[in-house]
């Protein structure tokens, strides 16, 4: 009698706890939404000022951009399209919607150099970013933030992908294209 009690109790215990039902009558976490608690978003689109963000003046090769640039996180951001511009560059703007989630392209081009900037937006969440320069991949950081409608990347972004000089001074950010420089001339093979 004791075994058919005892085994009684254990198929209500597991009747229970597959329903989520706890004795103090509250639901039991299953694991998928503890995952759901716990998952957080890996980057979002701002569309207020970022926290802890600090507004810097931005010279592109001597002229004041109006976006300026951010200090976020220890990291300096630069809006990329007015950057880009005044570096030199055509700059366009795609955006295709689907269902959820839209995919973001941002394009940089000067006579024979493509540059892609490309993210997927779901959730407020910017993630999957990209950046080629002529079809390869930049080694930079995958950071990226929209502020009033602006895309800010990072400063290393330029750095990598047109070779550009960012110097940081105080309150402002100076970026400049590298001189070009003179190729030598020609020597005549010596038989």
């Amino acid at each position: 009698m004791k075994q058919k009690g005892l085994l009684a109790m254990c198929i209500l215990m597991v009747g229970a706890a597959l329903t989520g039902c706890t004795s103090a009558g509250q639901p039991a976490a299953t694991p998928q939404t503890a995952e759901k608690a716990t998952v957080e978003p890996t980057r979002e689109e701002h569309t207020a000022e970022p926290e802890q963000s600090e507004k810097l003046t931005l010279m592109v090769n001597d002229e004041e951009i109006g976006e300026g640039a951010l200090r976020e996180r220890h990291m300096v951001l630069l809006p990329l399209m007015k950057t880009g511009e005044a570096l030199g560059y055509e700059a366009k703007e795609e955006t295709l919607e689907e269902e959820t989630q839209k995919k973001r392209t941002i394009t940089l081009s000067k006579t024979d150099s493509r540059i892609t900037v490309s993210w997927i937006v779901a959730d407020n969440t910017a993630r999957q970013i990209t950046w080629q320069k002529d079809g390869l991949l930049i080694p930079v950081d995958t950071e990226l933030t929209t502020f009033d409608g602006v895309v800010y990347v990072p400063a290393a972004f330029f750095e990598e992908a047109v070779d550009a000089q960012v110097t940081e001074k105080q309150d402002s950010v100076i970026v400049r294209l590298p001189e070009p420089k003179d190729t030598p001339e020609m020597q005549e093979e010596t038989k």
